[in-house]
């Protein structure tokens, strides 16, 4: 998983770097979303709010039901992302629920480097996020393959981590994953139109 970028940022000393050279924040995406700029409008709003961390998430529609969505947690409110992964099979009907969930995580994030270096601190040099267990086989083009278990992190769940993290809805123009040869081809198509400012 991708949940990786934080402790790659720390061991590789960036983190450290960029802060000395007087970055504040960082804007992350996933590389397959041709969406994702840097928006100096939500960059201003994040400024402004003073959060620490910021989800940009969309509304959820019957493509969207089984990937991640947002949630709040009932301790104390805050939010966190709920993978498919981390939801046991008798709650999988609630899970799919787009009424009950309505937005899904883009993978657009928006972070205040210092508190991420607080987050550091505070946990060991770590950041906690949770660990999803994903039933794979070794070649998954084939189910009769050897079946394995992957163990991987989301960047997006360190949203659970910031006390005051936010969530921004967006339009779904800034959500364009391209996982498929047909994907580009939709992307490149007359179905959308390139302007100066993207």
């Amino acid at each position: 998983g991708h949940g990786d970028l934080y402790p790659a940022m720390l061991g590789s000393g960036t983190l450290d770097r960029l802060l000395e050279k007087g970055f504040k924040y960082m804007f992350v995406s996933n590389s397959d979303n041709l969406g994702a700029t840097m928006d100096l409008k939500i960059l201003t709003y994040f400024v402004e709010s003073g959060a620490p961390f910021l989800m940009e998430v969309a509304d959820r529609t019957e493509a969207d039901k089984k990937g991640g969505h947002l949630a709040q947690k009932r301790s104390d409110g805050g939010l966190l992302l709920r993978e498919a992964a981390q939801c046991p099979p008798e709650d999988e009907k609630n899970f799919q629920n787009i009424d009950m969930y309505k937005y899904f995580n883009t993978n657009n994030l928006w972070l205040d480097l210092t508190k991420l270096r607080e987050i550091f601190k505070a946990n060991g040099g770590s950041v906690p996020l949770p660990v999803m267990k994903n039933e794979k086989t070794v070649d998954p083009r084939d189910k009769a393959s050897t079946k394995v278990y992957q163990l991987e992190t989301a960047m997006g769940a360190a949203i659970e981590c910031f006390p005051g993290a936010k969530a921004l809805v967006i339009p779904r123009s800034r959500f364009a994953p391209v996982k498929t040869t047909n994907d580009l081809l939709a992307l490149r198509s007359d179905a959308y139109v390139l302007t100066d400012d993207f």
